[in-house]
């Protein structure tokens, strides 16, 4: 059977470099990968709904659903089943894959759902400085049309993934925390532990082949994806460095960072309490320039909805 197999799930906050490390560890001779395939949100809803009914039934309110012809260990067989057909089409059948490799950032909220569908899966959690990632959320957001709108938005996003993510340490063994600016500063190292920790024998030389064909610039230049003859979106990949945010991200945006996650961005060691401010002033002026700039942001919505409210009536008079 498929399941039987080697599974390892990358895990992480979207714009965080998972994609990135897909790409590096799909490469490997005894890897399979394929695009995300979102498998586990298909699953997670169809667990969803199953507790529900199961609950109703238990509560005498509703007699419906799949609890009243089967039980529960049929309706997770039924899932293995659908997460089997699935995987069997990526693995194709070829002899020299032992390891599956699948990605998506929701499947960081999903981790004891996995564990549970698929035993002994190892999970890769990707982190990268949240600053870093809400200025990449921002501009897909702007340039794709996903992700979140403000770095506010982008910090809490940052920070719940991260949270989600955790939760696989639980599985001894079968969780590794990667740093991206590590990749970024080491990668043959940080790849060849990332091998060692999945189980994939590889010589320097191959790692050394894998990380060169990897390269940020020849990625975003082809548009690489995990599927040969996939191209990503256009603006799919982005600056690929650390510490962009400082010309991405303003002395107010950052206080708002702060407020949203600046307690996890200070507890992974990316920054020291009160690095918002760079200056003593900054620590007064920047709060009122936030609070001013919130209060202009709600009177101009209340204004375009009022627009919007009163531009059907305007075009009857």
């Amino acid at each position: 059977m498929v399941l039987d197999k080697e599974f390892l799930f990358i895990i992480g906050a979207p714009r965080s470099g998972t994609t990135w490390v897909q790409l590096m560890l799909g490469a490997h001779p005894a890897v399979c990968t394929s695009v995300e395939l979102t498998l586990f949100v298909y699953t997670n809803r169809w667990i969803y709904i199953w507790d529900r009914q199961v609950e109703d039934i238990a509560a005498d309110r509703w007699h419906i659903g799949l609890p009243m012809i089967w039980k529960e260990e049929e309706f997770y067989g039924f899932l293995r089943q659908f997460l089997e057909q699935a995987y069997a089409r990526v693995w194709d059948g070829n002899p020299a894959i032992t390891h599956i490799l699948d990605k998506h950032p929701a499947y960081a909220a999903f981790v004891e759902e996995i564990n549970r569908l698929i035993p002994n899966s190892k999970f890769i959690h990707v982190v990268r400085d949240g600053r870093d990632v809400a200025a990449s959320m921002v501009s897909a957001k702007e340039q794709m049309g996903f992700g979140t709108g403000t770095v506010s938005e982008s910090a809490a996003a940052w920070k719940e993934h991260i949270e989600w993510a955790r939760k696989a340490r639980q599985f001894d063994g079968r969780y590794l925390e990667l740093r991206y600016e590590e990749i970024m500063v080491d990668p043959v190292g940080a790849l060849t532990n990332l091998y060692n920790f999945c189980g994939l024998p590889a010589s320097p030389e191959q790692v050394e082949n894998i990380v060169e064909k990897h390269s940020f610039n020849r990625l975003k230049a082809e548009r690489v994806s995990p599927v040969e003859g996939v191209a990503l979106p256009q603006n799919f990949y982005r600056k690929g460095k650390a510490g962009g945010w400082r010309d991405d991200i303003s002395p107010v945006e950052r206080f708002l960072f702060d407020r949203a996650a600046g307690d996890l961005l200070v507890e992974l060691g990316y920054a020291e309490n009160g690095w918002w401010a760079e200056t003593a002033s900054q620590r007064w002026l920047i709060p009122l320039q936030a609070v001013f700039s919130s209060r202009q942001r709600f009177r101009s919505a209340v204004k375009k909805g009022m627009l919007r409210l009163y531009r059907p009536l305007a075009g009857n008079v």
